[in-house]
């Protein structure tokens, strides 16, 4: 898209952390990178709706962040606008939108939440455990052909969901995100299209959707 440009830089694969864009292609992401209308960021979007340095994306001591510097029109993760000069942790398959532009956070190594106590994880029933807000998102979208026609046939596939979300291409977040909701419906071990209607029906008893 000619209104975003990523501005040349060197970074460490180490990190393996990356931001697919609106188009679906991915950049990977040095420590720092700041995003912005201004020419001198990282990622420049060119939209008067985005601040001139809107916001940072930062690793600290292995751990990926999102901190808002005091944007105009705010940072919005998963739904939720982070607080000016907030600095919020960032996971796999989160979803960034700064003004028209959507993105998807991508970090294998942040798949996992590091202070959570696993033995309470592992005690607590899986009806009890609640999707993120993209984990929700992309379960509504799974469902909403059922919940408009009544059909379970015509689910849409990973593909038509992250075009439905505005990423083309983050097929592999869709993928990521269905998975945790399996876990957490108790589905992981049914065939594929079959854990696809069960998951509609569970999710609509959960109030998932």
């Amino acid at each position: 898209m000619t209104d975003i440009a990523v501005v040349g830089y060197e970074y460490a694969m180490a990190t393996a952390a990356s931001l697919i864009l609106p188009g679906g292609s991915e950049h990977h992401l040095p420590r720092s990178f700041s995003i912005g209308r201004d020419e001198d960021n990282g990622l420049v979007l060119a939209s008067r709706s985005v601040s001139r340095r809107h916001a940072v994306i930062h690793e600290t001591s292995g751990r990926w962040f999102i901190e808002d510097c005091g944007s105009f029109n705010g940072t919005v993760v998963n739904d939720d606008r982070i607080r000016p000069g907030a600095v919020l942790p960032l996971r796999h398959s989160d979803r960034i939108q700064i003004g028209p532009y959507a993105f998807v956070f991508s970090s294998p190594a942040e798949t996992g939440d590091r202070e959570q106590t696993e033995a309470f994880e592992a005690a607590t029933p899986g009806y009890e455990r609640q999707l993120s807000p993209l984990q929700q998102r992309v379960v509504y979208l799974l469902c909403e052909p059922w919940l408009t026609t009544g059909s379970l046939e015509h689910l849409p596939s990973n593909d038509e969901i992250a075009a439905a979300l505005g990423t083309p291409g983050a097929t592999e977040t869709v993928k990521a995100a269905l998975r945790r909701a399996y876990a957490k419906a108790g589905l992981s071990d049914l065939p594929p299209h079959e854990k696809r209607r069960a998951l509609c029906r569970i999710a609509r008893q959960r109030d998932w959707i």
